[in-house]
């Protein structure tokens, strides 16, 4: 931290977002307090985004400003370990920068995603005045003003800020559904995490953008939760929700998974936190 004034690293993933650009550089402008690094991970947009990027020379209110180009063989969009990349590529870019260790804050900000001017001094406020909070988000509104449906004490990963210090001890895995799991190796290793309900985001693209819930029964798979969480889940959106093919859906996604063996994720500990997961929420543990 410079003269009290928190030092924040930004990630930002880019695909087919020209029309977004502007707005999305804007709202870092009008910051209350500056970006130390903006690095902007462009894959694979074929709408003139990766040209309109290299026009850029710099950000108002933004030190240090990077784009990173990079390709992959399937270029369909991707929530998982795509996305998981092109994030982790931000991250291994800043580690290599002098400024690296004088950093406070580490965070995601997609580019269809417009804080508010504030946005980052309520966050960082927030953290510094909650040693034990180690990740941090505020909530997400539609472009008319609506919260969205998920949880909001869910710490969003397309506008979360990570402590340093809490990024450097947790880590950050490459895999299915990372903003969940980059949590849950923030509570094993005794962070706490929460949302601050007075910070805001728009997205354009609240809602658009879900994977099926097909999709999601294998992540809960992968992650390791149990065929009981994930039957309870299931009955939850079936009765309270009055989704009952969502609530299917997602039961059978998990199901086939299991009897196919499919994949799960590698990382013993996060595997036995999903598996304890429910337990763990009941006693309030984390």
């Amino acid at each position: 931290m410079t003269d009290n004034k928190p030092l924040i690293a930004l990630v930002t993933p880019l695909k087919d977002e020209k029309d977004n650009i502007d707005r999305f550089l804007k709202t870092l402008e009008n910051q209350s307090i500056a970006i130390k690094c903006l690095v902007i991970v462009e894959n694979d947009s074929t709408d003139g985004s990766k040209e309109y990027l290299n026009k850029i020379a710099s950000i108002k209110n933004v030190e240090h400003f990077k784009v990173i180009n990079i390709n992959f063989e399937d270029t369909t969009y991707r929530v998982g370990k795509k996305y998981a990349t092109i994030i982790d590529t931000g991250f291994q870019y800043l580690k290599t920068q002098s400024f690296f260790d004088s950093l406070d804050y580490i965070g995601i900000l997609d580019c269809d995603v417009f804080p508010e001017q504030e946005y980052y001094y309520k966050l960082t406020t927030f953290l510094n005045e909650n040693p034990t909070i180690g990740i941090s988000s505020g909530l997400t509104y539609t472009e008319e003003g609506k919260l969205h449906i998920a949880d909001p004490n869910f710490v969003r990963g397309n506008s979360r800020l990570w402590k340093k210090e809490c990024f450097l001890d947790a880590g950050y895995l490459i895999a299915y559904t990372a903003d969940t799991v980059s949590i849950a190796l923030a509570h094993l290793k005794g962070w706490k995490t929460a949302t601050l309900k007075s910070a805001k985001v728009v997205s354009r693209e609240v809602n658009v953008r879900i994977a099926n819930s097909r999709n999601k029964g294998y992540h809960a798979y992968y992650r390791g939760h149990t065929l009981f969480y994930v039957f309870l889940k299931s009955i939850y959106l079936i009765i309270v929700k009055a989704k009952p093919k969502m609530g299917y859906e997602f039961l059978a996604g998990y199901i086939n998974s299991l009897v196919g063996n499919k994949p799960r994720i590698e990382n013993k500990q996060v595997r036995k936190y999903f598996r304890y997961y429910m337990f763990n929420k009941l006693i309030h543990k984390y």
